[in-house]
């Protein structure tokens, strides 16, 4: 039998996966708009190519920080591991704008999760952030409050591989690459296409992280010289 807990910890796992949940991560492309400006997605098949190399690459270089940053415990966070997990994460971003952006939605994320959960682990978290000058890493802190939040990993990596498809399909909207039917269409396929890799997902260590979108990579370093952009990098 479902519990009434179980059904509130349900309303706050949709309330994050909601398009409206204020941490900014509509206002980012990931190098979409550019790739769109440069006509390497052009078609139908463009896009699908396009959303299951971006999904790959989620699952190869994000999920292993997201994954170590909730097996750490909030309890007792060990800062020497915490400062390697986000240098390692660092040291892989090729684009400075694209590592501003996600500390950017990473100190959202935390501001956010902080008022609607009233946890003091957050409180404490963020302060060793603030005390160790750590930067807000995005999947990072999203790892560390989704556990201390009591959301399982799954639950963690299903709702992260979500929201990034879900910005992406946003993006295409707005950039009129594809209406809502096409876009939300897309969107189910590729949910349903990776939905047993995200749940049979077993961690490996973050060094093990690697990039397979260099394509990707490329659209996102030459973002900036887009004229006329409607995103953010």
């Amino acid at each position: 039998m479902i519990s009434s807990k179980d059904n509130t910890h349900l309303f706050l796992l949709l309330q994050m996966a909601d398009s409206a949940f204020p941490v900014g991560g509509f206002a980012y492309s990931y190098g979409l708009e550019s790739a769109i400006k440069h006509n390497l997605i052009s078609d139908g098949e463009g896009l699908r190519d396009y959303l299951m190399t971006f999904s790959e690459q989620l699952i190869a270089f994000d999920f292993p920080f997201v994954a170590a940053a909730h097996q750490q415990s909030v309890i007792s966070i060990q800062v020497d591991e915490l400062k390697q997990l986000i240098r390692v994460y660092r040291s892989m971003l090729l684009n400075p704008p694209l590592s501003k952006a996600g500390c950017v939605m990473g100190k959202n994320w935390m501001k956010i999760c902080k008022q609607i959960t009233n946890s003091y682990l957050l409180d404490e978290t963020e302060e060793i952030f603030t005390k160790e000058q750590l930067t807000f890493e995005f999947p990072v802190v999203f790892g560390l409050s989704m556990q201390a939040t009591n959301f399982t990993l799954s639950q963690t990596l299903f709702l992260y591989f979500y929201m990034s498809m879900r910005d992406q399909i946003s993006a295409l909207i707005r950039l009129g690459a594809a209406g809502p039917s096409m876009a939300h269409t897309e969107l189910q396929q590729i949910l349903h296409l990776f939905a047993e890799r995200v749940e049979t997902y077993e961690p490996v260590h973050y060094s093990n992280a690697y990039k397979s979108a260099y394509l990707l990579e490329l659209a996102q370093l030459s973002h900036d010289r887009v004229y006329s952009k409607l995103f953010q990098n």
